[in-house]
Order: structure tokens, then sequence, then C-alpha cells
């Protein structure tokens, strides 16, 4: 009698086993479309299906997990860039619009191009920047020095629980984010930076 109740279980099981999956793989697909309508809308997003990175939902076990991360860092750049703007010492106007956005390496306008694996830096290349950012210039208006480094801590307790913000010197020429081996230690070429990743 035991092992007759132990059969039609493990039948019912393997009958519900299709269906099971078939809902969950529904559900995940129903809530995935509505956070993707829903303003504000997010650009990209990273599935992961039972521990699978960018698996189908389809593929999730019936007891398994389906789950979707929405990055939202154009919203945090966006910010840095506006802050960096608001920061900024004015005099000709050229260092306020002097702030660059540099995605993966390269400059950019926003971040379309961007892998959701790479490097998002803004930085502003101007030769007097890193006197700015030192202090080491007279400035009409006190305190309007240390622009990044008062923007990262702005950014940091705005956006703290999405992105981690860093303040930083790299180095940058010709429009590219250099490495070492292309002379990106050289002082000459380090500018102030923030480095924007995701959580």
């Amino acid at each position: 009698m035991a092992g007759s109740n132990q059969r039609l279980f493990v039948q019912a099981a393997l009958e519900t086993r299709e269906e099971t999956q078939a809902a969950l793989v529904a559900l995940a697909k129903r809530e995935h479309r509505r956070v993707m309508q829903d303003d504000p809308r997010p650009s990209r997003f990273v599935r992961t299906v039972d521990g699978a990175r960018g698996a189908r939902e389809e593929q999730v076990r019936p007891d398994g997990t389906i789950i979707y991360v929405y990055p939202r860092l154009d919203e945090v750049v966006q910010a840095a860039m506006d802050l960096l703007f608001e920061l900024s010492p004015v005099l000709s106007g050229a260092y306020r619009m002097g702030h660059t956005l540099f995605v993966d390496g390269v400059e950019a306008r926003n971040l379309e191009a961007w892998s959701g694996q790479g490097q998002i830096l803004i930085s502003n290349v101007l030769p007097y920047s890193r006197k700015i950012e030192l202090g080491k210039m007279t400035m009409r208006v006190p305190g309007s020095e240390h622009v990044y480094e008062q923007a990262e801590f702005t950014l940091q307790q705005r956006f703290g629980n999405q992105a981690r913000i860093f303040f930083t010197y790299r180095g940058l020429m010709g429009g590219s984010v250099l490495t070492s081996k292309q002379g990106g230690n050289k002082s000459e070429y380090r500018y102030p930076a923030l480095e924007i990743r995701e959580r």
C-alpha cells in the first residue's frame, strides 16, 4: 500500500512539473514586461536563470529562480553630469562645459554603447582642472574648488544604494582613457574623475 501511494505521488509530481515550470516562466515574463514599460524605463537588464547569467526563462527548473536586474546607471550618470555642471566655477564657461563621459575607455554622449560590464568615467581634460581640484587656483567664488571630490560625496549620499561612485585621477588623452602602458600613470595626463560602477 505504501509503495502504491508513493508511485501515485511521483506520478502526480511528474504531471504537474511542466505546468509548474510554464506558470513560473509566464509569471516572470509578465512581471518583466511590466517593469520594462513603467517609467523610468530601464535601458537594459540582466537575466539570471537558476544561477546562469543570460539563460532563457524556459530553462528554469520547476523549483528554480528567474532573477532580472535592471541597471539604473543612466540616471546616476545624468545626475553626476548635472551636479558637476552646477558645482563648476564659471569664468569663460569652458571648465563647466568640459565635463566628459567615457564609456569603456572612449568618449561617449550616453550609455547606449555600454556593455554593462565596462568602465564608466566622467572627467575634465582642461589643463587647469587639476589645479581647480587641488585648490591651487585663486577662485572668485570661495568653495568652488574640489569639484569632483564634492560631487563624489553628494552622489554617494543620493545614489549609494544603486551605484559605487569613486573620486580618482585617470590618464586621459585624445578622447580616450589611457592604460598604464600608454602612459596613464604620468602626471601630465592624469585628470580628476568620477568612476561609476553598479552595486
